[in-house]
């Protein structure tokens, strides 16, 4: 979950001087605002963790909810959802099952771009692709040295990358608040704009 809060006191009384007689709209117009801030911020994130996590259609911006902010409430929640995703779902090689005898002795995989690709072993025990009698193909590893069972291998959720201080969230924070004094100038205009129009 992230929250876009701010100095509610501070930004109210800065926007209550610039509207002058229409003071008492000042938090309408700044909650106007931080839900413009945060439909941005959504696309911001989301384009930040497509470019910085190497996953197949991510769909970043399907997973995170806008709860907005209205004028007694000065707080947009950005709310993303999903479980731990597959290794599959990110770089890999080889990218799909490979034929019997065609099959490499080590798979490798990145989560993020920045990084090169890593040999996907643990110990003695190495990843390889498999395809499920459903169908369903993943980079998996044994358990033990029996054949059975398997496990799939799983990165970080959508909500992990998406919140990441280093990678996603952190970078682009400070954009999101140089969007929201932004909006916060345009709601003043648009409210002066229109009771100007009326007098």
């Amino acid at each position: 979950m992230i929250d876009i809060e701010i100095d509610m006191k501070k930004e109210v009384a800065a926007i209550e001087k610039s509207l002058g007689s229409l003071k008492k709209k000042a938090p309408s117009v700044l909650a106007k605002a931080i839900n413009v801030t945060a439909k941005e911020a959504r696309t911001t994130l989301a384009k930040k963790a497509q470019e910085s996590y190497a996953v197949k259609g991510g769909n970043f911006n399907k997973a995170m909810k806008v709860k907005k902010a209205t004028a007694g409430h000065l707080t947009a929640t950005l709310h993303a959802t999903g479980s731990p995703m597959e290794i599959k779902d990110f770089k890999v090689s080889p990218g799909n099952v490979p034929a019997q005898d065609a099959r490499p002795d080590i798979t490798k995989g990145k989560v993020l771009k920045s990084s090169g690709m890593k040999v996907l072993q643990k110990g003695n025990l190495k990843a390889f692709i498999a395809k499920f009698k459903s169908g369903h193909v993943s980079v998996v590893q044994r358990k033990g040295p029996l054949r059975l069972p398997l496990k799939k291998l799983l990165s970080p959720a959508i909500p992990q990358m998406l919140g990441s201080e280093h990678k996603v969230y952190g970078v682009v924070k400070p954009q999101i608040e140089k969007n929201l004094q932004k909006n916060i100038g345009i709601q003043i205009e648009k409210l002066l704009a229109r009771e100007a129009a009326k007098a």
